[in-house]
C-alpha cells in the first residue's frame, strides 16, 4: 500500500506539472539484519533471528545484545529507526516491534550466507537434524541432543533451552531444520568449530506463544 500511494503520489505530480517527491522505498529487514542500541554498552548490537506478527504490527526476535529494557529504541547500522523493545528474556533474547514502517519491509527469510526461506515452525524432535546459521561460517548442521535444558551460568540461571552438537558460532543468526524455524542462538561461542560440540538455542515456538504471535514466512 505505501508503494501504492508513493506511485500515485509521483504519477500526480508529473500530470499537474509539479516537481516529483519520490520516497524511497523500504528496505528488507529480518533474519539476519543487526540491530543496535545507542544507549547500551559500546557494542550494544543484537541480530535478528526470526520476523514474526500478530496480525496488525511486525515484529523481529533477536539474540542477546540489545538490553530487554521496554520502549529502548533500536536502530540499523546506519542510525535508521527500526522500532522500540516491547519484551524478552534477560541474557537471552529481546523481542522488537517495527515502528519505523516507512523504512522497512519485514521479510520472513534469513540472511546469513545466503537467503534462507522459512516457512513454518515444526519443531524438530530429539536425534533430528537442525542447523545454525551464522555470518561467520554460513550454516552448520547436526543435531539435537536434548530438550528443556536448564544452563546455569554467572548471570542466573534460564531454563527451556533445547540442546545441540553443533559447535557455537560467532555472529550466530538463528536454528533451522531446512525451511522450517527451530530457535534463537544462546550465547555468541567463539572461534570456528569444525568438529561437533555444544550449542543451546531458544525454542521459537514458546517465545512465539509467550506474545501472541506467528511467524513472517516467506
Amino acid at each position: 500500500m505505501r508503494r501504492l500511494i508513493a506511485s500515485l503520489t509521483a504519477l500526480f505530480a508529473c500530470l499537474l506539472g509539479l516537481p516529483g517527491t519520490a520516497a524511497a522505498a523500504p528496505v528488507p529487514i529480518g533474519g539476519g539484519s543487526v540491530l543496535f542500541n545507542p544507549l547500551g554498552p559500546a557494542d550494544a548490537r543484537c541480530t535478528v533471528a526470526f520476523a514474526a506478527t500478530d496480525g496488525g504490527r511486525e515484529y523481529l526476535i533477536a539474540g542477546d545484545g540489545c538490553g530487554t529494557t521496554t520502549s529502548t529504541l533500536l536502530y540499523s547500522g546506519d542510525n535508521v529507526l527500526v522500532g522500540s523493545i516491547v519484551g524478552g528474556l534477560d541474557g537471552g533474547y529481546v523481542v522488537v516491534a517495527v515502528r519505523n514502517t516507512d523504512a522497512w519491509d519485514v521479510v520472513g527469510w534469513i540472511d546469513a550466507g545466503g537467503r534462507h526461506p522459512i516457512a513454518g515452525s515444526k519443531e524438530t524432535p530429539v536425534g533430528g537434524r537442525v542447523c545454525l546459521l551464522s555470518h561467520s561460517s554460513g550454516i552448520t548442521c547436526g543435531m539435537v541432543t536434548a530438550k528443556n535444558v536448564t544452563i546455569s551460568y554467572p548471570e542466573g540461571t534460564i531454563s527451556g533451552l533445547t540442546r545441540t552438537n553443533i559447535c557455537p558460532q560467532p555472529r550466530s543468526v538463528a536454528y533451522v531444520t531446512d525451511d522450517q524455524a527451530q530457535g534463537v542462538p544462546f550465547g555468541g561461542g567463539s572461534g570456528i568449530c569444525t568438529t561437533a560440540g555444544t550449542s543451546y538455542f531458544f525454542p521459537v515456538n514458546r517465545i512465539l506463544a509467550v506474545y501472541g504471535l506467528t511467524l513472517v514466512t516467506g
